[in-house]
């Protein structure tokens, strides 16, 4: 066992794996999707969309002209995917005027009347023209994650595509470091308005970069486990078994170790406190998980010591760095936080139209007609994606997304009960219950760069053959 279990290597006589036009817009997608902010505003969208569907499109016309067949979607992938599209139609059904006219949102009669205009057409949205751009984002998203699981059914593929993911991350975590010692007063070459007392590297709030780094963190961890699930299932003696982990670690095998560190450094220094929690959440369901599943006796006893050995890093690195952290917990208790007046008046929203909602992507406009006093602050988004989503596309819209999610990760979870390299999988449902947890009280996941990092480390986690040697097709 050496190094290359954490750097990419060839069998000798494997045919090597085509990476054409599509891959390599794919990989572009995940080098910069973060760069601009994290990809929030509407010119990235377009552009998302226009590289998804280029790559869609060549990766199609390079199957077919070699004369294979596309991979199979495993069948809990394909009804999810079907959701969230049926749902992203929906988006588009409550954006244009004249549909369901009995059932137009309210404001559109109030406006004919101020306008003087009685037969002023409504839609089922407050505002059509933010579900259409944010419909348009959800198609690329789903075009972006059948890229991931195609191109990912090659192990070559999915094992560059998440190490390339980790350096990304490196990148990103250090230029935040290296601006926030600076003085944080820019991003990129943007005058810094907000969060100027932390890190947030090429993003604009500190909460979404956060769950960007939580899903770093598990991938560095789910590799370390995946080398040490290997060392500790080897037969040889146990000397020669820490011989070749110490050669391992003083060549390049210190690499991933090293970005977990310092995505974990950057994390403590966002000083969010659910995007922590989150991670330290996912991060324990991928370690309960890798313990589980390995083997009683001196495998487990020393992986049992090893994880004790990685928690006491991560709890030093927390006494170190995370006092910010900490401060923000105790504001939330004295303070009190402007969120907790938002969630009541959403609440009566979604009463207010239950079944058909307010329009996709509209809760700015449509929290206008519910806020009142004592809510002082600006809130365009809702801080919690699971109560704006039941406020923009109705209880049934909201129930299928959120079946979806369910189905990714049922499928992770059966790969990772069943198959012996497992590590991928459980990778797949730890970072789905770390943004499941965020979720809850923030707006990670409607965040470009986010979404399209958390479907690369899921769909990577299941793309392939299922429980057995991957494809080189």
């Amino acid at each position: 066992m050496t190094a290359g279990v954490f750097v990419a290597s060839h069998a000798p006589g494997r045919a090597q794996a085509v990476r054409g036009p599509a891959f390599w817009i794919l990989v572009a997608l995940v080098v910069f999707g973060p760069l601009p902010l994290g990809g929030v505003g509407a010119v990235w969208t377009y552009v998302y969309g226009l590289l998804v569907a280029v790559a869609l499109l060549s990766y199609l016309l390079e199957r077919r002209r070699r004369g294979r067949a596309l991979p199979p979607i495993p069948w809990p992938l394909g009804l999810a995917g079907a959701l969230v599209a049926l749902v992203a139609c929906w988006g588009l059904l409550q954006s244009s005027p004249g549909w369901f006219a009995g059932s137009a949102h309210p404001v559109w009669a109030v406006a004919g009347e101020r306008l003087g205009t009685a037969d002023l057409v409504g839609a089922l949205s407050v505002a059509p023209e933010r579900g259409r751009l944010v419909a348009l984002a959800w198609f690329g998203y789903l075009g972006f994650g059948l890229l991931v699981l195609w191109l990912a059914w090659r192990s070559s593929h999915r094992d560059f595509l998440l190490k390339l993911f980790l350096g990304v991350q490196a990148v990103y975590a250090l230029y935040g470091l290296a601006v926030y010692f600076a003085g944080n007063a820019t991003i990129l070459w943007f005058e810094k308005t907000s969060y100027q007392d932390v890190l947030t590297s090429t993003f604009v709030n500190r909460n979404s970069y956060a769950t960007y780094l939580g899903l770093g963190v598990l991938t560095a961890l789910a590799l370390i486990l995946r080398y040490l699930r290997r060392a500790l299932s080897d037969e040889r003696s146990e000397r020669t078994q820490m011989r070749e982990f110490i050669e391992t670690f003083t060549g390049r095998g210190w690499l991933v170790p090293m970005v977990l560190l310092l995505c974990f450094v950057a994390l403590l220094l966002t000083g969010s406190r659910m995007g922590l929690t989150a991670c330290l959440v996912g991060a324990c369901v991928l370690l309960v998980g890798w313990t589980g599943r390995l083997a009683a006796g001196r495998a487990r006893t020393f992986g049992t010591g090893l994880l004790g050995l990685l928690v006491g890093l991560l709890v030093l690195n927390f006494v170190l760095s995370g006092g910010l952290t900490l401060e923000r917990f105790e504001r939330l208790f004295t303070d009190g936080d402007g969120r907790f007046l938002v969630y009541p008046l959403m609440l009566e929203a979604i009463e207010s139209r239950p079944l058909t909602g307010h329009g996709l992507g509209a809760f700015e406009s449509a929290f206008r007609l519910v806020r009142d006093a004592r809510v002082s602050g600006y809130f365009d988004l809702g801080h919690s994606d699971y109560l704006e989503l039941v406020m923009s596309v109705g209880w049934p819209a909201a129930l299928a997304v959120f079946l979806a999610f369910g189905l990714g990760l049922g499928l992770a979870w059966r790969i990772s009960r069943r198959c012996d390299d497992y590590e991928y999988a459980l990778l797949a449902v730890a970072a789905t219950v770390q943004v499941a947890v965020h979720a809850a009280v923030d707006f990670s996941l409607q965040i470009p760069a986010v979404m399209q990092a958390y479907l690369l480390v899921v769909l990577a986690g299941v793309s392939g053959p299922m429980c057995s040697s991957r494809s080189n097709v």
